[in-house]
């Protein structure tokens, strides 16, 4: 299998999202904390310093091409649990 030259690193992001309670009216003596709602999130990971992220966040792009990227997600770093590096190959099987 061969690598895949890429422009920046492609990543799995788990952080903790913002999450509401159950719907409807509750007693705030019976609220149970259920914990932090963690999601998963891949993307291109565009350095802090570079044209495109936001300072204090992890920035992804979903796609990339020739300079321009759609569908940014800034993530605010203190809600990041874990970042894990992607290797893409091509299978020439």
């Amino acid at each position: 299998m061969a690598r895949v030259d890429l422009p920046y690193p492609i990543v799995l992001v788990e952080w903790a999202d913002a999450h509401t309670s159950e719907a409807g009216w509750q007693s705030l003596e019976e609220l149970e904390d259920d914990g932090e709602c963690i999601v998963q999130t891949v993307g291109f990971l565009i350095p802090e310093t570079d044209p495109g992220a936001k300072a204090n966040h992890v920035s992804l792009w979903q796609t990339l091409c020739q300079g321009e990227g759609i569908h940014a997600m800034y993530i605010p770093s203190g809600m990041v649990r874990r970042i894990m590096v992607l290797t893409p190959t091509l299978d020439n099987a």
